[in-house]
């Protein structure tokens, strides 16, 4: 049976307004039990992924009947607890809906029943947690929510590090952590659905994001958390994904963006992954043998973004790119399949809807051009996407109508007719072969040493080789105007691969013949900081 708020009601509402409210039981609560179990699922599932609540400092207030939080705050934690939750099914004294809490809260919300401007900012970032239908992408739906969010947020100024000074430690991180969750939400948003960014990064003077800002100060000093200190590495890290976005994804929704700057953007994005990828936590790398659920939603994401990548470049881009992507795809699915295997699926984010209509266009664009012999593979990993999409669907209705729709992508006779083209172009090839004179000096195939685990991504590989060679010719253009005195002193100083020295004329004088083989032996941060040096200089000499 449902329960009341029954604290004094504010004095800035009329009666008349409050018996709107009444009337649409905003102020009705689930029975404690399915309150404390929906919590208990909100801090354990979507807390770490939307960290714009203080749990402890909730907590005291949660348990303190004559000073309860908030209720507005209270609706909208239940709302996205409702949805992860097991026990809407099983109650049959109380129907746990989010909808119904969706509706609750934003009768609050509309209504200016809560005042404090900060718990409106949080309730309204859990409120663009809502997704239901399509409908709800328009009208007061993700992208009005989070439009919201960000004015709101800037209107107390949490985009600038000058509000933080007189701030209290934990308080600062409180508003710290909201802000940079809006910033994951506008760009998360944006990158999903093709929306403009509503977050100008050149506008806000905030700092990043530390451990300390997680720190709960109602604890003991002394009480150390390791699954809250990996909340918050978690986290940290999942904002330098989406900052990433910038470069490659939302660059190429600005009308005013220029062809050749989404290039460079794709590349320095791609430069960024190789560079995160690197720097990641061991603990929250994920592997199927040692997993763990934010590990991979955040290499999911990661995933994601690679795949994007390459279809904006598609169908231009290269083998490196394609064979990169095909993997990312297929990780993508590994890391559902996982999720699903230790029934943490119906936990994880909206987010993972995009991620596997993203991992099943990527396998599809490579289903279109493949080889006999791999078309079933890429078959059977499509059939295991769209199983991942029905078991979402649960979850998240709206995962329902993505199934429908690529179902009709890979129905048996578009199969069949992608294998006999395939087969087709084989025999093409074939016939081609034998009609070349078979007395014709072959070319020797050139000897390859054996590859070392790849670290950066295969496109990285060409924007590296490009880069080199025209920061080469312009090198060569300096050379010829010194003397040969000072060219003989600074050649061949420092190996690649070394981050001492001559850095920048050892770079430069890379031959482009022998990157491949650098590429192959040299320690993954010594190629990252090479890359990020060979722009530097071509920067400069411009």
């Amino acid at each position: 049976m449902a329960q009341y708020y029954s604290i004094c009601h504010p004095d800035h509402l009329e009666p008349l307004e409050l018996e709107i409210l009444t009337r649409r039981d905003a102020f009705g609560l689930p029975p404690k039990a399915v309150r404390d179990a929906l919590v208990d699922v909100f801090f354990k599932w979507v807390a770490p992924i939307l960290p714009v609540v203080d749990r402890h400092a909730f907590m005291r207030q949660y348990n303190d009947t004559e000073d309860p939080p908030s209720i507005l705050l209270q609706q909208a934690i239940l709302m996205v607890a409702s949805r992860f939750s097991p026990c809407h099914q099983d109650s049959q004294e109380y129907t746990v809906s989010p909808r119904a809490f969706y509706k609750k809260a934003k009768a609050l919300y509309d209504a200016g029943y809560e005042r404090n401007l900060v718990t409106i900012v949080q309730a309204v970032v859990l409120l663009g947690a809502y997704w239901e239908g399509p409908d709800d992408l328009t009208e007061s739906g993700i992208f009005y929510w989070s439009r919201l969010g960000i004015a709101l947020a800037q209107e107390l100024g949490l985009h600038e590090s000058e509000k933080y000074i007189d701030l209290q430690p934990s308080e600062r991180g409180l508003h710290k952590r909201i802000w940079w969750t809006l910033y994951t939400r506008d760009r998360s948003v944006a990158a999903a659905f093709g929306r403009p960014l509503h977050i100008n990064p050149e506008d806000c003077t905030v700092e990043p994001l530390t451990e300390n800002d997680f720190v709960e100060y109602d604890e003991p000093a002394s009480s150390g958390n390791l699954t809250n200190e990996i909340e918050a590495r978690f986290f940290i890290e999942y904002v330098k994904l989406c900052q990433l976005m910038d470069l490659g994804l939302c660059l190429n929704l600005s009308a005013r963006s220029t062809q050749d700057a989404r290039a460079s953007g794709a590349a320095q994005c791609e430069l960024g992954l190789n560079e995160w990828l690197v720097s990641c936590p061991p603990e929250l790398t994920w592997r199927q043998t040692r997993h763990t659920f934010l590990s991979a939603i955040l290499f999911s994401t990661f995933y994601t973004i690679v795949c994007q990548l390459h279809l904006l470049q598609a169908p231009y881009s290269s083998k490196e790119s394609q064979s990169s992507a095909f993997h990312a795809a297929s990780t993508i699915v590994s890391i559902l399949e996982t999720l699903l295997s230790h029934e943490e699926l119906q936990y994880s984010p909206s987010s993972i809807i995009c991620h596997a209509v993203t991992s099943f266009v990527t396998l599809k664009h490579q289903m279109d051009a493949s080889l006999p012999s791999l078309l079933h593979g890429i078959r059977l990993k499509l059939e295991s996407n769209l199983e991942l999409l029905e078991a979402l669907s649960k979850t998240w209705p709206i995962a329902k109508l993505f199934l429908e729709f690529l179902q009709t992508m890979t129905t048996p006779d578009q199969f069949s007719r992608l294998l006999s083209v395939a087969v087709g172009e084989c025999q093409k090839r074939a016939l081609g072969d034998k009609q070349d004179d078979v007395d014709a000096p072959r070319r020797p195939t050139p000897f390859k040493r054996s590859k070392i685990q790849q670290v950066i991504l295969p496109q990285s590989r060409v924007v590296f080789q490009t880069l080199a060679r025209e920061t080469q010719k312009r090198q060569t253009i300096l050379n010829q105007s010194r003397s040969s005195h000072s060219v003989s002193q600074t050649a061949g100083q420092t190996p690649f691969g070394s981050v001492s020295g001559s850095q920048s004329d050892s770079v430069d004088r890379v031959s482009p013949t022998g990157l491949a083989d650098t590429l192959e032996s040299c320690e993954p941060s010594a190629v990252l900081w090479n890359l990020r040096e060979i722009i530097r200089i071509g920067k400069n000499q411009e």
